[in-house]
């Protein structure tokens, strides 16, 4: 399923004021709170008035945005505990889903994504393709 999502057209042009540091700062700065919200959870008004520190016009346009989407979606105890069910059981077929290290009978995390040939291979650090394509 596909979700439509957009932001507030007024708002783009700030973006394009702003300077490469800055954005890279600002955006740095919204994932990490986001990424505490996913580990610490709570309500999307939680994120968006106490974690991001706005008022109550930005409801909307974060809203629209896909806020709510990405809220809602933080369940870091279930991902884990799926995880360690995939691990546990050996279900390849679910590991490409849960970013986990695409070598056969390896169950860690991928971190590395890399080309090889007209694949994309998505390991971990241990099985990370070699520059020469093995």
């Amino acid at each position: 399923m596909t979700y439509d999502y957009d932001v507030d057209p007024t708002l783009l042009p700030l973006v394009e004021k702003c300077d490469y540091e800055t954005k890279l700062a600002v955006t740095a700065w919204v994932m990490k709170h986001i990424l505490d919200h996913a580990n610490d959870s709570g309500s999307f008004r939680h994120l968006i008035y106490n974690r991001l520190g706005f008022n109550t016009d930005a409801y909307a346009p974060l809203l629209v945005a896909g806020g709510l989407e990405i809220s809602n979606e933080f369940d870091n105890e279930r991902i884990h505990s799926i995880k360690e069910a995939v691990r546990n059981n050996k279900v390849e077929s679910l590991k490409a889903i849960l970013n986990m290290c695409d070598e056969p009978d390896c169950f860690a995390d991928a971190c590395c994504g890399t080309k090889v040939g007209d694949k994309y291979r998505c390991t971990c650090s241990n099985h990370q393709p070699k520059k020469d394509g093995q």
